[in-house]
C-alpha cells in the first residue's frame, strides 16, 4: 500500500468522525425538540385539563345560584350548624339596586350584607373540600346575582322602571312594566391555576291560571254569613284584610273576573254575603266549562304530576309557602299564612283565620266557619250541591297574586350563557 493511499484513507477517517458526531448531535437536537414538545403537550393537556374542570366549576356555582332563586321564600336549610333561609330572591316592589353575594364560606360566617346586598354563605357541605366558584370574603371574584338594567334615561342611576322583566305573554318578553326581573349570574370557577368567568341570564317561569271566578266551582252554591267574593283584578299589593267594598283602591284597570262563577249551577246570596265583579257579579251560564287542576295551571298531565310529586308541603303547616298538595281532606284549624298553590283531593274545612295569596283548588267540598282572607282565586269542584259554606271568608280576585304565588314555586328558566 503507497504512502498516499495511506495518507488519504487517514483524512477519510477524520471526515467520518465529523460526520459521526453531526449525526449524533442532529440526533440529540431532535431528541431534545422532541422532549420538549412532548413536555409541552404535557402543559397544554393540563392547561386545558384544569380550564374545562374551571368551566365544571363554574357551572356548579351556576346551578347553587339557579337553585337558591327557584326555592319558595322562605325555605329552611341546615348546612354546617346553621338552620335559615336558603332562598334568594328579591320581590315586589323591586329594588333597582339589590344583588346577592354567595361566598365560599359557611352561610353564618359570611360578611354581612346591608340595604341593597343580601349576603349569604354557600350551601356546599362544609365537610367537603369546596369547589371554588366564589370568594370568602371580599368582592372581586365573588359569586353575584343582580337584576339585569337598561339605563333608559342616561343618568346612570338605577331606577325601578329600569328593570328588564320577562313576560312570556308580551312581544317581546323583555320590557320593564310585567313579568317577573332577569336576574344576572356572575361565576368566576377556579380549579387549580385554570379560571372560567360565566355569565347567565335567568328569570322565573311565569305560571297563567285559567279561572273564571273569585269563586269558581261546579256546583250549586249557597253563600251565607258575612263572606265577601270580589272578582275585580286586585293589585298584588292588597293589604291583607281588605274586603269589599273597602277594596276598590285597589281595583288595576283590566282583567276583571264575576265574583262567582259557576258550570250553570244555581248561586243563593244569603244573610249579608257579598259578590261584586266585572261583567257581571255572579256567573251561572250553562256554557261555562269547569278546567281540571292542569288546565287552571296550563300544564300538562304528566307536567302536573310532577310538580305534586315535588311538593314542598303535604301537610298544613305554618308558613304554607309554595306547592302543597294534601291527598285526601284537609283541615285548617290555626292561623296560617302562606302563598302559593294549596290542592286538596278530598274536603277542606277551615275553622281559622288564616291568609292566603294564590290559588286554592279543592276537588271535594268546602265549608268555612273562620274568617280567612284570600288573594287570588279559590276553585272547588265539589261533590254535591249546596255544600260550600263561606262563613266570613273575604276572596278578593288577583291574577299578580296568583301568577307570582305559582310562580314563585318554579325553577328559573335559563334565557342566555355566555363565557366573559
Amino acid at each position: 500500500m503507497s504512502g498516499k493511499f495511506i495518507e488519504k484513507l487517514g483524512g477519510e477517517r477524520g471526515s467520518i468522525l465529523v460526520i459521526t458526531l453531526l449525526i449524533l448531535f442532529a440526533i440529540t437536537a431532535i431528541g431534545a425538540t422532541m422532549a420538549m414538545i412532548a413536555s409541552m403537550d404535557l402543559k397544554i393537556a393540563g392547561n386545558q385539563r384544569t380550564t374545562t374542570q374551571s368551566l365544571f366549576v363554574a357551572e356548579a356555582g351556576i346551578n347553587e345560584a339557579i337553585h337558591r332563586l327557584s326555592l319558595p321564600n322562605p325555605t329552611n336549610a341546615t348546612v354546617g350548624g346553621w338552620t335559615g333561609n336558603a332562598a334568594i330572591g328579591d320581590h315586589e316592589p323591586y329594588n333597582p339596586k339589590w344583588s346577592a353575594r354567595i361566598y365560599l364560606t359557611n352561610p353564618a360566617a359570611a360578611p354581612p350584607g346591608n340595604a341593597n346586598v343580601y349576603s349569604t354563605g354557600t350551601l356546599q357541605d362544609p365537610n367537603q373540600p369546596y369547589l371554588e366558584y366564589s370568594a370568602s370574603g371580599g368582592t372581586d371574584g365573588v359569586l353575584t346575582i343582580e337584576h339585569k338594567w337598561k339605563d333608559r334615561d342616561g343618568d346612570g342611576i338605577r331606577d325601578a322602571n329600569e328593570i328588564v322583566r320577562y313576560d312570556p305573554l308580551q312581544i317581546p318578553p323583555e320590557n320593564f312594566a310585567t313579568g317577573f326581573p332577569v336576574e344576572i349570574i356572575t361565576v368566576n370557577g377556579h380549579e387549580a391555576s385554570g379560571e372560567r368567568v360565566v355569565q347567565v341570564e335567568v328569570t322565573k317561569r311565569t305560571m297563567v291560571a285559567r279561572t273564571l271566578g273569585a269563586l269558581y266551582i261546579d256546583k250549586a252554591v249557597r253563600l251565607t254569613g258575612n263572606c265577601d267574593f270580589c272578582g275585580y283584578n286586585h293589585s298584588v299589593n292588597t293589604p291583607p284584610g281588605t274586603k269589599p267594598n273597602g277594596c276598590s283602591a285597589f281595583h288595576l284597570g283590566s282583567g276583571h273576573l264575576p265574583g262567582v262563577t259557576t258550570t250553570g249551577d244555581e248561586v243563593k246570596v244569603q244573610g249579608s254575603a257579598n259578590v261584586a265583579g266585572n261583567p257581571i257579579p255572579i256567573d251561572d251560564a250553562s256554557t261555562n266549562p269547569f278546567y281540571s287542576i292542569a288546565e287552571v295551571l296550563g300544564v300538562t298531565e304528566a307536567e302536573k304530576n310532577q310538580m305534586l310529586a315535588q311538593a314542598d308541603n303535604t301537610a298544613i303547616r305554618d308558613p304554607l309557602n309554595g306547592i302543597t298538595y294534601i291527598n285526601g281532606d284537609a283541615k285548617i284549624t290555626s292561623n296560617i299564612v302562606g302563598e302559593g298553590l294549596l290542592y286538596i283531593t278530598g274536603d277542606l274545612n277551615s275553622s281559622a283565620n288564616f291568609q292566603y295569596k294564590g290559588l286554592i283548588y279543592v276537588e271535594g267540598d268546602v265549608k268555612i266557619t273562620g274568617t280567612p282572607w284570600i288573594l287570588g282565586a279559590v276553585v272547588v269542584k265539589g261533590s254535591a250541591d249546596w255544600n260550600f259554606s263561606a262563613g266570613n271568608a273575604g276572596v278578593l280576585y288577583s291574577r299578580d297574586a296568583i301568577t307570582n304565588a305559582l310562580s314563585s314555586s318554579m325553577p328559573c328558566m335559563v334565557l342566555s350563557w355566555k363565557e366573559i
